[in-house]
């Protein structure tokens, strides 16, 4: 198997993370436009909103990487795929084992709930620092998640960018 380069995975990722961003902004849009000027009512479609657009993430993720394409636009566009350990496509709930990581942004929707918002977004920020670091470690810049799933990121062609 020939694994990417760190920054090709981080690439792909900002790619997703601008998709989902924009589709979370809408929906955090019209839930906070739902809340008007009720601070209570903020708090409580706040919570349900990110509670939605963690399902969004995941099953983004889950729907890309566990079907036919294998990869998420984002790996699309730079040339990668997700794999088990045997090279194949990975079933669902072995894809669904891989998100773990952005099911964290449940904590920052209880943190929203509850008052306390900066304590949990500093929490997920450390979390997410600490995964980011772990692309740098062998073998093949396999990130937590991937080892924790035992699946891959390998190159699967050019992409959209030639990086070779």
């Amino acid at each position: 198997m020939q694994y990417p380069q760190w920054w090709e995975r981080l690439v792909a990722g900002i790619i997703d993370g601008v998709i989902l961003a924009v589709v979370m902004f809408i929906i955090m849009a019209i839930f906070g436009a739902m809340a008007g000027s009720s601070f209570t009512a903020l708090r409580i479609l706040g919570f349900l909103a990110m509670l939605i657009n963690t399902a969004l993430a995941v099953g983004y993720k889950v729907f890309f990487e566990a079907g036919k394409w294998q990869a998420t636009p984002g790996k699309m566009a730079m040339g990668l795929k997700v794999v088990d350990e045997s090279g194949q496509r990975a079933p669902m709930m072995q894809a669904l084992i891989r998100c773990w990581p952005w099911a964290l942004n449940l904590l920052t929707a209880l943190g929203a709930l509850l008052l306390i918002t900066w304590v949990f977004n500093l929490l997920v920020a450390l979390a997410i620092i600490a995964i980011f670091c772990t692309f740098f470690m062998p073998p093949g810049g396999r990130c937590i998640h991937d080892t924790t799933a035992k699946m891959y990121v390998i190159k699967s062609g050019a992409g959209l960018f030639k990086t070779s």
